[in-house]
C-alpha cells in the first residue's frame, strides 16, 4: 500500500486582508500585516495618518505610513516637503537618509503616482523604501514605505498591490 500526503499550506498563497475604515479601503498583503494606528493628526485639520507593520514571526523589518490630506496639493511641492521631513526625522534618530533616484511619474493600477526611492542606514542595517504620492477625489495621499534592502523587490510588489487596491468611498 502506498500513502501520499500533500501539504496544501505550502502551496497556498497569502490571502490579502481587507482594511476598511472611515471611507478608505485597501488590501493588506496578508494576515500578518497589521494597522497599528489610524487617527487624525492634532493641529492639522483634515489630515489622517495610518501606520502599518509586518508582524510575521521571524519577518524582516517593514513598515508603511499612509497619510491622507483633505486638499488637492501640488505633488512635486508636497514631495519636496515630505523628503525634507523624512531627512530631518531620520537625522534626529542618527539614521542616514539618502535618495536613490529622481522622482518619476508612473502608473500603478489605475492611479498616476509620483514616486522617489530612498535608503536609510544605521551601522550595518540598510533599508530601502520609497515615497509615493497621488491624488484621488480632491485629496492627496502619501505612502512612505521602508523595508530591509534584501527584501526590496518583494516589498515593492506588496506596496504596489496595496496602492492598486486603494479606494475612497
Amino acid at each position: 500500500m502506498l500513502f501520499a500526503s500533500c501539504n496544501y499550506a505550502s502551496n497556498r498563497k497569502d490571502q490579502p486582508v481587507v482594511y476598511q475604515k472611515n471611507g478608505l479601503s485597501f488590501l493588506l498583503p496578508n494576515k500578518y500585516w497589521k494597522v497599528k494606528k489610524d487617527r487624525t493628526i492634532e493641529g492639522a485639520k483634515g489630515t489622517r495618518i495610518i501606520s502599518m507593520e509586518n508582524d510575521e514571526p521571524l519577518s524582516k523589518d517593514a513598515y508603511l505610513i499612509l497619510t491622507q490630506i483633505n486638499e488637492d496639493l501640488n505633488l512635486n511641492s508636497f514631495l519636496e516637503k515630505t523628503i525634507r521631513s523624512c531627512r530631518s526625522s531620520y537625522q534626529q534618530r542618527k539614521i542616514t537618509f539618502g535618495l536613490l533616484d529622481t522622482a518619476r511619474n508612473i502608473k500603478i493600477g489605475n492611479k498616476e503616482v509620483l514616486r522617489v526611492g530612498f535608503q536609510t542606514s544605521i551601522i550595518a542595517d540598510r533599508n530601502i523604501g520609497n515615497i509615493t504620492l497621488f491624488k484621488l477625489n480632491g485629496k492627496t495621499y502619501s505612502f512612505i514605505f521602508s523595508g530591509e534592502a534584501i527584501e526590496a523587490k518583494h516589498y515593492q510588489k506588496l506596496l504596489d498591490s496595496l496602492i492598486s487596491s486603494f479606494k475612497v468611498n
